[in-house]
C-alpha cells in the first residue's frame, strides 16, 4: 500500500501557534504542515466573536483549498469562540488548544490562569476550571501581552514583562492560556518562582493520535514511548528533518518563519 503524506494546516492570529508548530513537528516528523499567521490582525483576544469567527474561517478556507488531513487553531482565544462551530462547517477534522488547567490542577491547589480577555471571559475556560473542584483557581485577562510579545519576537521592539504581570498572591502554578505567552514561559516562571503550564504538548500528542491513522506507515516517532517532562512540554529547540516540510502562508509567511527557525531550530 502507497504510503499517504499527511498534510496538516496550523493557525494562529499570529507568531503564538509557531511554538505549537515546533511541538507538532517534533512528534511528526515527515507530515508537512502549512503555517498560517494572522500577524497584521493579531492579537485576536480583544476582538468580537463574530470577527474572529470570520478572521478563522478565512483561515479554514485557505487550509481546505489546500486539501489538508486536518487543522491546528494554535490560538486559544479562536478554539475557545469558534472552534464547534468550525469542526460543524468544514470536512477535515480541527485539533484546539486549551489552557492546561487540568494538568496544573493535577499537582497543586492553587493556579492562576493567564490569559487573553475573550479566553479568560469565555465558556469553555469556565467549564475547564469547573471540572477541577480541587483546585483554586484565580484568572486574570492580560490584553497587552501578546501583543507586546508579537511586537519584541518581531521587530525588537522590548518591553517591561513585570509590568504586564499580576500579583502571585499565594499562586503555586501558573498556566499560560495564549501560545504568544509561551515564548516567555521561562522568564515568566523565573518572575514568580513557580512552575508554568501550557497546553502545546497536549494537542501535538492529540494531533498524532489522530493523523496516524491518516496514514499507511510510520509517521515518525512513537507516541507512545515519548516520555514528556513535568509539564507535559517539550522546551528547547527542534531539529527538523530533511522529510519535515513546512510551508509558511501568507502576508507574513517570511515574517513567522524567519522567526519559527531563529527561534526553534538548530
Amino acid at each position: 500500500m502507497q504510503k499517504k503524506e499527511v498534510r496538516i494546516g496550523v493557525f494562529d492570529s499570529g507568531i503564538g501557534g509557531l511554538t505549537v508548530l515546533k511541538e507538532c513537528a517534533a512528534l511528526l516528523p515527515q507530515a508537512t504542515f502549512y503555517y498560517l499567521g494572522d500577524n497584521f490582525r493579531a492579537p485576536y483576544g480583544s476582538r468580537g466573536e463574530e470577527e474572529i469567527l470570520r478572521f478563522t474561517s478565512e483561515a479554514m478556507d485557505e487550509f481546505a483549498a489546500l486539501g489538508v488531513d486536518a487543522a491546528v487553531l494554535a490560538c486559544n482565544t479562536a478554539t475557545a469562540v469558534c472552534a464547534d462551530a468550525l469542526r460543524v462547517r468544514y470536512g477535515f477534522p480541527i485539533v484546539g488548544i486549551e489552557p492546561a488547567v487540568k494538568l496544573a490542577a493535577r499537582s497543586y491547589q492553587r493556579v492562576m490562569v493567564l490569559a487573553t480577555p475573550r479566553t479568560i471571559e469565555s465558556a469553555r475556560l469556565r467549564r475547564l476550571t469547573a471540572g477541577c473542584p480541587d483546585c483554586s483557581f484565580v484568572l486574570h485577562a492580560l490584553p497587552e501581552l501578546a501583543r507586546r510579545i508579537e511586537r519584541e519576537v518581531l521587530y525588537g521592539e522590548p518591553f517591561d514583562l513585570g509590568a504586564q504581570l499580576p500579583e502571585r498572591k499565594g499562586a503555586e502554578a501558573v498556566v499560560l492560556g495564549c501560545t504568544h505567552y509561551i515564548f516567555y514561559s521561562e522568564r515568566i516562571s523565573a518572575y514568580y518562582q513557580i512552575p508554568v503550564f501550557d497546553g502545546n504538548f497536549g494537542t501535538a500528542r492529540h494531533l498524532a493520535l489522530l493523523v496516524r491513522g491518516l496514514k499507511s506507515g510510520d509517521l515518525g516517532i512513537d507516541i507512545h514511548q515519548i516520555t514528556p517532562t513535568k509539564n507535559e512540554q517539550m522546551y528547547g529547540k527542534v531539529k527538523i528533518k530533511e522529510k519535515n516540510n513546512i510551508i509558511f502562508l501568507g502576508k507574513a509567511a517570511n515574517l513567522n518563519k524567519s522567526a519559527y527557525f531563529r527561534t526553534f531550530v538548530l
